[in-house]
This record gives C-alpha cells, structure tokens and sequence, in this order.
C-alpha cells in the first residue's frame, strides 16, 4: 500500500537550526517617493556606497505640479511610509519631493514619516536643503527649478522667509513631474552660467529630486568656485547625519565632503 502524498512529505521535512546574521548596513534609511521621481532613487544609489542600505517605496502622484496637488500628497504619506521594511529597524525617515514638503512643512511631513516608527528621526528635501545652503554658508541665493511659476512663487517666498536673499532665480517652467528627467544636464550647466553671470550669488539651489542637477555639482564647483546644492544631494547628507554618521563621499560637491565649509570662493566665470 502507497504512502499519501502528504505523509510521505512528513517523513521528508526537517527542522534546520539556524543562527541570525549580524547587521551588515551602518545606515538603514527609509525612504517615501512620488510615483513619478526617476530620479532619487538612482541618484541615491550612486552616491550612497557600502555600509548604507535604503529601503524605499512609493506613492500615488498624478504629476501635475501645482501647490494644490502638491499638498494633496501628504494624504498618501503615512500609508506609503508604513510599507516601507515592515518590522526592519531603521535609522531615520526620508521623504521625497522638495516641493511637496516645503507646501505641507517640515512637521507635517515628519508626523506622517515616523506615525508607526516613532521617536525615528525623519527628514525631506526642502528641510535638508535649508539646512544644507546654511551649513555651507549661503546666504545670497541663486536658484535653479523645473517648476513652473504657480510652484516657483511660493518656493521664493519661503526661500525669503527662511532668511536667504534671492539674487537669481531659473526655471524651467515644466507643468508635468514625469518630463523633469528629460531637462539634458547641459542644459542645468548652462542655465546656471546665466545665474551666475553677474557674480552677486554666493551658492546655487537646484531644487527638485526629479531633476538631474546631483550629476553636475562637482563640475559645477569646479567651474564656479561656490557650493551647489541639489535636493538629492542635500536629503542624503541630512539624513545620514540625522543617523549619526558624517558623509565622505567624493565627486558630488563640497556638501558630502567631510571637513568645514562656510568659507565661500569669488565667482569666477
């Protein structure tokens, strides 16, 4: 007589012992996207090296980039971020859209990054740019977006409020999230020449995760002499210092550089 199927398999399964694995990542960043960034996430890749592990989801985003729809985004926050390595412990919190988080505000978004991983720093690109242009000593601003003048406005006015002087402001004025990645990183080098042309502007912004400007900071430092800050550059920076570790990664600006940088360098064209 045939054993059944099912018996025969208990005959077959063993018990393994096993033993757990030590962390291997110095770093576990939690990271929220919009559905339409194509651009974060490699950059991130590229830069971040060994020891930082990113885990990152994403969230509903229609594109279209007005203040309204921009804030909209914050409903869909606390969601997308609960999925984000459910049960892995992470370091710190990170959302994904400059202007998104300077419309909703720092403590908004934070709220809704850490609501079921409390006491978790949390941090986003408008947040870690601010605290990126001071660090670095900026103070009178040239600005580079993709936005269009409906996202720009309220950005310059919360660049003022936050106590920079805008000398030059640049966009793009793209309307869809979803064509920032096609703006050729030519183009970012040659509108930032423009801004710069008159030599007032202590440091460049490029503001936006979704556009190319983490590519051609080295290069731009290189030529100008300033700093330059890019959303993604800076929300890496800021979220591995809020875990507690100091970036020492080469090619992509004075920023992810150790060591002081508030002495500023004459424009040179």
């Amino acid at each position: 007589m045939m054993n059944h199927p099912h018996d025969l398999f208990a005959t077959l399964e063993q018990a393994c012992p096993f033993t757990t694995a030590p962390r291997q990542a110095s770093i576990r960043i939690g990271l929220v996207q919009l559905a339409t960034d194509y651009t974060l996430e490699n950059d991130w890749h590229r830069l971040a090296g060994p020891g930082v592990e990113i885990y990152s989801t994403r969230m509903p985003y229609d594109s279209v980039m007005t203040p309204d729809s921009l804030r909209a985004t914050g409903d869909h926050i606390a969601g997308a971020a609960e999925l984000v390595a459910p049960g892995l412990p992470l370091d710190v919190m990170a959302f994904g859209c400059t202007a998104a988080s300077m419309l909703i505000g720092d403590e908004g978004v934070a709220e809704r990054l850490t609501r079921t991983r409390p006491g978790i720093p949390a941090t986003n690109p408008w947040l870690a740019s601010i605290t990126a242009l001071r660090h670095l000593g900026v103070r009178r601003l040239a600005v580079l977006t993709p936005y269009n003048t409906g996202v720009n406005r309220p950005l310059y006015r919360m660049l003022q409020q936050a106590g920079f002087e805008v000398v030059a402001f640049g966009a793009f004025g793209l309307t869809l999230d979803t064509d920032i990645p096609a703006i050729h990183t030519d183009s970012i080098i040659e509108a930032t020449a423009r801004l710069l042309a008159d030599g007032q502007a202590e440091g460049v912004f490029f503001s936006c995760t979704n556009l190319r400007a983490a590519r051609v900071l080295e290069q731009l430092e290189q030529r100008f002499g300033l700093p330059m800050v890019s959303s993604n550059q800076a929300l890496l920076w800021h979220a591995l210092q809020l875990a507690g570790q100091q970036p020492d990664i080469a090619g992509a600006g004075r920023l992810l550089r150790p060591g002081p940088h508030s002495q500023k360098t004459r424009h040179q064209a």
